[in-house]
């Protein structure tokens, strides 16, 4: 069972031109859940100050992370695509067992632990319930840990992408829609995702003992967010090359 959990899925399976119309359907439901992912991870760090800024009057403008804003009048929406980004990773392998699964399964309770344990608060804001109950210091700690968990699981699952994609064979553009792109490119597209969020938890990490410089926290989390997003994304795209299901 714990060998299985460790072992990478190093090959997949897309339905044919002569598939079952349900397979295709249920393949093509998959891709789009994959592709909605990647947008919630490419929105996160845009969308959700913006609302605080242009809805609310957020200020400090921007604030010092993105887990800042769980303090601001964009809570709802930060704490919302945390927990929907939770639920897809949950539910995405649950099925299987296997290296994505373990991963999967990690950064989705990660995500919720993110928006269900908020980070320090500003002085001036009262605490909350939880933060009364196990204090500022545990919230704030389970926060954290959570957080660098959520980052290092979703790497981990990039370079599982770039494996996949970098043992594929060449498909021929005449047949499939955008394979213009050799496995190659995408091997080194995921795995320069993966390398971007890897790179990402060493700078905040760094920053963070070292004080500084400012906004250092709030970067590293636009590029972990981005390139979690990026490798989503053109992952779910793939429906793109899937035979549509008659009817």
């Amino acid at each position: 069972m714990a060998a299985e959990l460790l072992t990478p899925v190093l090959s997949t399976v897309r339905p044919g031109g002569d598939a079952d119309p349900n397979e295709v359907r249920y393949f093509l439901s998959f891709m789009r859940l994959r592709t909605y992912v990647g947008v919630l991870g490419l929105a996160l760090p845009v969308v959700v100050p913006l609302v605080d800024w242009i809805v609310f009057s957020g200020d400090p403008a921007p604030r010092g992370s993105i887990s800042a804003y769980y303090y601001s009048g964009a809570r709802e929406l930060f704490v919302a695509i945390l927990a929907a980004t939770g639920v897809f990773m949950i539910s995405y392998k649950v099925a299987e067992r296997n290296l994505d699964n373990l991963l999967s399964v990690l950064s989705g309770f990660a995500a919720v632990t993110i928006a269900l344990f908020p980070t320090g608060r500003p002085a001036t804001t009262p605490p909350t319930p939880l933060q009364n109950l196990i204090g500022d210091n545990w919230t704030k700690y389970i926060h954290y840990t959570a957080t660098l968990s959520f980052v290092a699981a979703l790497t981990g699952l990039a370079a599982c992408f770039g494996i996949r994609e970098g043992r594929r064979k060449q498909r021929d553009p005449t047949i499939h829609r955008n394979a213009k792109f050799s496995p190659r490119f995408w091997r080194s597209l995921h795995f320069t995702c993966a390398g971007f969020m890897a790179a990402a938890i060493l700078w905040i990490i760094v920053t963070a003992l070292a004080g500084g410089p400012q906004y250092s926290t709030l970067i590293g989390e636009w590029t972990a967010a981005w390139a979690f997003g990026l490798s989503w994304l053109t992952k779910g795209l793939e429906m793109r090359q899937l035979p549509r299901p008659a009817g």
